[in-house]
């Protein structure tokens, strides 16, 4: 027997999409530093050196004191002087109490007196190869320093973007479907 038969048949449906790629653009304008410097400032002060050179003990060894030095070597001398002369006094009258010890102290003395040498007063300083005291008082150097700098200021733009778009387009490539057939002889018959 021959029994009839349905076919289907289904089409899907197909897109087709063309489609344009966006562009961007970018452009960034260079900014301006606008800069400014500022110098420093360095001051320096100073001290002169000083040398000082002391050659009064020089002098004084040379015979050429000052007059303060001078006046105070003649007191010191004079009281060793009158002190040495006051010993000796002294032991002279010592001697001449002792008379009875025999000679003549009296001319003993008076001939000691007339060939002694006296005592001087001392004018001239002790010589010394250090005699001349030299100083040195270094300078000084005072420095200021204000620093400099530089000052930016600025000035930047935005970038500036373009952009346009992509387009897309659709289209259909083909229709969906669906397509049915039957086969067969006896369609009607009841089975």
């Amino acid at each position: 027997m021959n029994i009839p038969r349905i076919q289907i048949q289904q089409g899907y449906s197909q897109l087709g999409l063309e489609t344009t790629k966006g562009q961007q653009s970018i452009e960034q304008p260079r900014p301006v530093l606008n800069m400014e410097q500022h110098r420093g400032n360095l001051e320096m002060e100073r001290t002169m050196p000083a040398l000082e050179i002391d050659s009064r003990k020089a002098w004084s060894a040379l015979g050429k004191p000052r007059i303060e030095e001078m006046t105070d070597r003649i007191a010191q001398s004079s009281l060793q002087i009158s002190m040495h002369n006051v010993a000796e006094i002294a032991r002279n009258g010592d001697r001449m109490m002792a008379f009875q010890e025999g000679g003549n102290v009296f001319a003993d003395i008076a001939r000691e007196n007339v060939f002694k040498d006296r005592p001087r007063v001392e004018l001239i300083g002790e010589p010394g190869y250090d005699n001349v005291d030299i100083t040195f008082i270094p300078g000084q150097v005072q420095t200021t320093y204000q620093p400099g700098g530089v000052t930016f200021n600025p000035e930047t733009h935005k970038p500036v973007i373009d952009y346009y778009p992509g387009k897309v387009n659709p289209y259909l490539i083909q229709k969906n479907f669906i397509f049915m057939s039957a086969t067969g002889q006896q369609l009607d018959a009841v089975v």
